[in-house]
């Protein structure tokens, strides 16, 4: 018999959903606020103990199995003929490696390709997703361009930058890394040339360029400077965007570079409370040979344009001079966000997978799968975005209600304020919880595979995408202390494994608030609002 610590007390329901439960009776107030059917409590002494003979026993038989297996390949590797270095093809070297190869000294063979190619390779592998059927990633535009055209040196050192920093994060090499400095520095050099000639700031590689160093400084961010040069590359790319004009949006890597610019200038103006660019606004509704699921994608853009409106009209996240107009305009932005989930075109349509047995990859029972990273990423900006209207709508709703009760807005409909914040809530939790159910399908988890052997890790684009909505969800003040620190924990894996240093101070974020957090609950528990903590998600320029 194992013991197998306190178990928890919380309902069934709470404790699958791994929402907070006030264990009282006959139902807890999470399930009469949800309006589910509460099970009741377990007998937790029935669980205090677990035999565990049979799983020991297993684990035996296992490990003679793994031991003999790996014995039988050995006997086979005498016989295998010995083949030069310079026949192995380079893009196997550069790819990441099972754990028990991580210490090998990076980059000590002496291989035909020199240590930029191995970059630019790594670089492809993990970034260049290729594949027709819908653009997997955003910069999978690449290979058409290496495979069409020379490539300049400005490109070529700002996608061998990016390779050493994948590199280098990932052997835990400060060599390597220094390389990548001076590759970046190099990149700087002649893209600040190219700005020079009005031709050369217009071309495709110049462009795409300054995108890539706005990359390198997210997968370093090794400094509060970090955060400003990406935001200051990704303004120059929107300035460099207006100056191409509109007519470049009709080649598809033109289209291309502008859906991956978009991306980037939507994150920061959420991030920063600042509007959107008229640019990007206007050109994309101005695109008019989008297919269905690029227009499902453009019309979220323009909603999340619609919230960065409003979040900027407001001084700051506090500012409630305006608390009917804010509530107002924010519940009409979500409910036109309920309407795109419900009417998104079929190739945006995902599976929901259900757990077999618990794992500490999958959240909750159950899990996404998408038919691939961009259609996953789409519904990531959906929830991401919707998450911060309805966090809004209740802290300005909380507001109203408590200082002026005789608002017209509470007043005309006397259970506006409770029908909405259930709405609120429901909508918050739901969202978080789809949000970390997309983390197995980007991070590569496969129920199916031999645990015995080394996992294969995921490609670095999937880290870069999954950042923003899963720190947004982390930093819900609505979610369990234990889906935050589960979230926390995910962002950790995602720098220490596949080597996307701006997750660390996301993570050390989340730590953070989850402790001011709990502070605050002891402190409010008399509270009308106490479900709503009136605490601003912090700015990811605060956290590094």
């Amino acid at each position: 018999m194992v013991y197998c610590g306190k178990p928890s007390k919380a309902c069934g329901e709470c404790r699958l959903r791994r929402t907070r439960c006030d264990y009282k009776r006959p139902s807890c107030t999470q399930c009469l606020r949800a309006g589910r059917t509460c099970n009741g409590y377990r007998d937790t002494n029935d669980l205090i103990f677990r035999d565990e003979s049979q799983g020991l026993s297993d684990k035996h038989r296992r490990s003679k199995e793994a031991q003999a297996q790996v014995k039988a390949q050995r006997s086979r590797a005498t016989d295998i003929p010995s083949t030069s270095v310079s026949e192995v093809d380079f893009a196997v070297i550069a790819l990441p490696q099972p754990e028990q190869f991580r210490n090998l000294s990076p980059l000590s063979l002496s291989l035909a390709t020199s240590a930029e190619d191995q970059a630019t390779c790594f670089f492809f592998q993990n970034y260049v997703l290729g594949g027709r059927d819908l653009f997997k990633g955003h910069i999978d535009y690449l290979s058409d361009i290496y495979s069409s055209e020379e490539v300049g040196s400005g490109l070529a050192d700002s996608v061998a930058s990016l390779g050493m920093v994948g590199l280098a994060n990932f052997w835990k090499a400060p060599n390597i890394m220094s390389n990548a400095v001076i590759k970046y520095n190099s990149a700087m050099r002649t893209v600040s040339s190219q700005l020079r000639d009005v031709e050369q700031a217009k071309s495709d590689q110049t462009l795409i360029s300054i995108l890539l160093m706005g990359l390198y400084e997210t997968n370093t961010c090794n400094s509060r400077q970090s955060m400003e040069a990406w935001k200051k590359h990704i303004t120059g790319a929107t300035a460099l965007m207006q100056l191409r004009g509109k007519q470049a949006l009709r080649t598809p890597l033109g289209y291309h570079m502008f859906i991956h610019l978009r991306a980037q200038v939507l994150t920061i103006c959420i991030q920063r409370h600042a509007p959107i660019p008229r640019i990007i606004t206007e050109w994309s509704n101005e695109i008019d040979f989008e297919t269905p699921e690029q227009a499902a994608a453009t019309a979220l853009v323009n909603l999340g344009s619609r919230y960065c409106d409003l979040r900027s009209s407001m001084s700051s996240f506090h500012d409630y001079s305006e608390a009917e107009r804010i509530i107002t305009t924010a519940c009409a932005i979500d409910n036109d966000y309920d309407l795109w989930a419900k009417t998104c075109p079929y190739q945006l349509i995902y599976q929901t997978m259900t757990l077999k047995e618990r794992s500490e990859e999958v959240f909750s029972d159950h899990y996404h799968v998408y038919p691939n990273l961009w259609v996953a990423t789409v519904w990531n900006q959906y929830r991401a975005v919707r998450l911060l209207v309805n966090e809004l709508i209740l802290d300005q709703l909380c507001h109203l209600y408590l200082n002026s009760p005789e608002s017209t807005l509470i007043w005309n409909d006397v259970y506006f304020f409770e029908n909405q914040v259930l709405a609120s809530n429901t909508t918050l939790l739901q969202l978080c919880h789809d949000i970390c159910a997309t983390v197995p399908f980007y991070l590569g988890f496969d129920p199916n595979a031999d645990k015995r052997m080394p996992r294969a890790i995921p490609k670095a684009v999937s880290g870069n995408m999954l950042l923003w909505p899963l720190y947004t969800a982390g930093c819900t003040d609505l979610v369990s202390d234990m889906m935050r620190d589960w979230v926390a924990g995910r962002l950790r894996w995602i720098s220490d494994v596949i080597g996307i240093r701006q997750a660390a101070p996301l993570a050390f974020s989340l730590r953070r608030k989850q402790d001011l957090l709990t502070w605050q609950n002891e402190k409010e528990d008399d509270d009308v609002c106490s479900p709503i903590l009136n605490v601003e998600s912090p700015d990811i320029e605060t956290m590094i």
